[in-house]
């Protein structure tokens, strides 16, 4: 056997997939409208115009930002919240892969297509659908198109894992934080079950929230909430090889990923 290339995919790469969504739900809504409120003067004015989304937690950023030059961190803080933060949770042994199948795949026109398709994309564009580089798709072409009387074949080794996302909200009053907190629930709600109803490409997603938490640490008073999200993620491993055919090979506890 001559392997070409391996890669994988998933169903979702996590952490971008939820600040995604998370960014689109929030664009959609009105924000300066939602938080606007009327001076003494009887002007209008809104508290939130926009809303960080991040990969880092807020409270992080206040530690690092209160190491720097006092009256730089105070400009920087005075922009950070209110914040939301998307990070890897640890989910322990529910995390073990599950329901594992193996089956092989001939390559043909319509493979190559798919992948075309990528070359179009930029790494990081590529990088949400699957951890797979031009180089390898280059490789994988090539192969195709030197084959003569042999094949090129793609063994793929499928299975699932539960994963855990945490998102931490934090801002600078009650009234905020209840607010960015009721509009991811309705967030969360959308996610569970897709943008049209059973359509959401994870599997048995719940979430759990702590409200109403404060912290001292920083020379204000700062409210959030955390969230802790869990769902299961279809994972799919690639080997791209020519000359003979790997047997299929099916194991206990195999499944089928819902369109």
């Amino acid at each position: 056997m001559n392997t070409i290339a391996k890669y994988s995919d998933y169903s979702i790469q996590s952490i971008e997939y939820f600040i995604t969504a998370i960014e689109n739900e929030l664009a959609n809504r009105d924000l300066p409208g939602l938080t606007s409120f009327v001076t003494l003067q009887g002007e209008t004015k809104s508290r939130i115009e926009k809303i960080n989304v991040m990969k880092q937690h807020p409270l992080v950023e206040f530690m690092l930002t209160s190491l720097g030059e006092a009256r730089g961190a105070d400009l920087l803080r005075s922009g950070l919240l209110p914040a939301i933060s998307v990070i890897p949770g640890s989910i322990g042994e529910d995390g073990n892969t599950i329901g594992q199948s193996f089956h092989t795949e001939t390559v043909d026109d319509s493979f190559i297509a798919i992948l075309k398709d990528y070359l179009q994309q930029t790494q990081k564009q590529i990088l949400k659908n699957c951890l797979l580089t031009k180089d390898q798709i280059n490789d994988i072409i090539s192969a195709y198109r030197k084959a003569n009387t042999s094949k090129l074949y793609a063994q793929v080794h499928q299975w699932r894992k539960n994963e855990e996302v945490n998102v931490s909200l934090w801002s600078e009053n009650a009234d905020t934080d209840i607010l960015i907190s009721n509009i991811l629930d309705s967030i969360m709600a959308d996610i569970q079950v897709g943008f049209a109803g059973d359509n959401s490409p994870i599997l048995n997603f719940k979430y759990r929230i702590t409200k109403g938490l404060t912290n001292f640490n920083f020379g204000r008073i700062l409210f959030g909430s955390e969230y802790s999200l869990t769902f299961t993620n279809t994972y799919n491993n690639y080997t791209i090889y020519s000359e003979e055919k790997i047997s299929e090979v099916e194991l206990d506890g195999t499944f089928i990923t819902p369109l």
